[in-house]
């Protein structure tokens, strides 16, 4: 396993640089919208398709190096199949965790890090493989 990290970390930390980039264009679009419209659902609905695609693009042309040989509606439609696991991976890990330890700071960082370790590698070596 060790190996494996030593031989992708360059593209691990793109991933996580992409992730923290798409994440802020998640959070601004959702504060617009719901400054403007003022309705909370709609905002993060759409905050977080913004959120996708622009971690999508990141991902293809940046720390996957569109690599991938799938044609791209393929890959976008794994891509969004992989996060909407990884949404519900790290849902139920912070209810699990804030129920056993009473933190929801700590539950929140434990599920990030499930549902971004199966975000990377469905990506990898579903959405992005050779």
């Amino acid at each position: 396993m060790y190996k494996s990290l030593k031989r992708n970390n360059q593209q691990i930390l793109r991933f996580f640089v992409s992730g923290v980039i798409a994440s802020s264009f998640n959070f601004i679009s959702y504060s617009a919208l719901y400054l403007t419209f003022k309705n909370i659902l709609f905002a993060s609905i759409v905050g977080y398709c913004i959120g996708i695609i622009v971690s999508f693009i990141f991902a293809k042309l940046w720390v996957f190096k569109n690599i991938s040989t799938q044609p791209l509606v393929k890959s976008f439609s794994l891509f969004c199949l992989i996060y909407f696991f990884g949404l519900i991976e790290m849902s139920l890990v912070i209810l699990f965790l804030n129920r056993l330890i009473d933190n929801y700071k700590i539950a929140w960082l434990f599920g990030a890090l499930i549902g971004s370790i199966n975000n990377y590698l469905g990506s990898k070596f579903l959405s992005f493989k050779k």
